[in-house]
């Protein structure tokens, strides 16, 4: 009995190591994708600046031959101020994010963030299953739920053994000695051999062992209510996932169509104020539109595709997925 709780106990300790590898994954992933937003973040920050540089320049030269006034120029400075600090707080940021990674994977020195590109018709193509097929395959992906069978077991056995010290004991125990002098005697006996069995019965004692078969009683229902506690709380933690996942692909299309929409919207305003068409609030407000959908952008791809992670690790199979990975690598 105790030797099979002691198996148990073994593959629980594994399945919860496993359960900590697959958080540790993706809390790496996590800080992976912040880094990817700061890369981002520096360039959209990097372009605003060039162009509010070259709105500034285009309304000096409207200052010049007396076509708007010094306000202009004012406000241009004030937003080209503004966009550098942005750049300033991003390339802070980003640094910041890399040190995070740095820490979070355990890396010393310098490295260099690649990232693969994903094209957006394929992005927009995955089609993640059903989500009671999902949470079906999670019954038996999830190293979580086989770590609290496993412990239900364990509490299963320990109120056997609990109980089986009611018992009576038998204990069978056996003696052989030999003994040989020089020089010899006719009274000293050479060899000899015994055996006993004994057969204990518990008559009294305290009532310590229903204590205990109580205590073992106790602790198996608590692991049932646990285990069943779990299985509720993964399978919200897999509708929560599935449904981010699909957010965030809805609306991947859209921030993308918009981000076109305020490029063109931008360099036409832009057009329209270098020959006197436009005014000044016109071009903010389009450079604004524009910054503003750019960063969503990026938002909504790297959070698509970090929840695409999350849904992984949900159902139970980041690990065996990046298991897989890195086997087709070295292979």
């Amino acid at each position: 009995m105790n030797f099979s709780i002691s198996e148990n106990d073994i593959e629980l300790k594994r399945s919860n190591f496993l359960a900590a590898k697959e958080s540790y994954l993706l809390n790496v992933a996590s800080a992976y994708y912040d880094v990817l937003k700061g890369v981002k973040s520096v360039e959209i920050a990097k372009a605003n600046v060039e162009r509010l540089t070259k709105y500034r320049d285009a309304a000096n030269a409207r200052l010049k031959a007396g076509e708007v006034t010094r306000t202009v120029i004012l406000r241009a400075e004030a937003e080209l101020s503004g966009a550098q600090a942005d750049l300033v707080r991003s390339e802070n940021l980003l640094k910041f994010s890399t040190a995070v990674l740095a820490r979070v994977a355990g890396i010393s020195g310098e490295f260099e963030i690649r990232e693969k590109e994903a094209s957006e018709s394929r992005m927009n193509s995955e089609e993640p299953e059903s989500l009671e097929s999902l949470k079906q395959r999670t019954l038996a992906d999830r190293v979580e739920l086989k770590a609290g069978d496993m412990q239900k077991r364990i509490a299963s056995a320990q109120v056997r053994h609990a109980k089986g010290s009611f018992l009576p004991t038998v204990s069978l125990a056996g003696v052989y000695t030999k003994m040989d002098e020089d020089p010899s005697s006719s009274f000293v006996n050479k060899e000899s051999a015994y055996g006993t069995l004994s057969i204990n019965f518990p008559i009294f004692e305290g009532g310590l062992r229903r204590a205990e078969v109580r205590e073992a009683e106790a602790r198996q229902r608590q692991a049932e209510l646990q285990f069943e506690d779990l299985k509720k709380s993964i399978d919200i933690e897999v509708e929560s996932a599935y449904l981010d996942l699909r957010t965030q692909a809805e609306t991947l299309k859209s921030l993308a169509d918009q981000v076109k929409f305020a490029t063109d919207n931008y360099n036409a305003v832009s057009k329209q104020f270098e020959y006197g068409l436009a005014n000044s609030i016109d071009v903010m407000d389009a450079n604004t539109l524009l910054v503003t959908s750019e960063r969503q952008l990026a938002e909504a791809k790297y959070n698509y595709q970090l929840a695409g992670l999350k849904l992984k690790r949900a159902t139970g199979t980041l690990l065996a997925t990046v298991n897989t990975k890195q086997q087709a690598v070295h292979e």
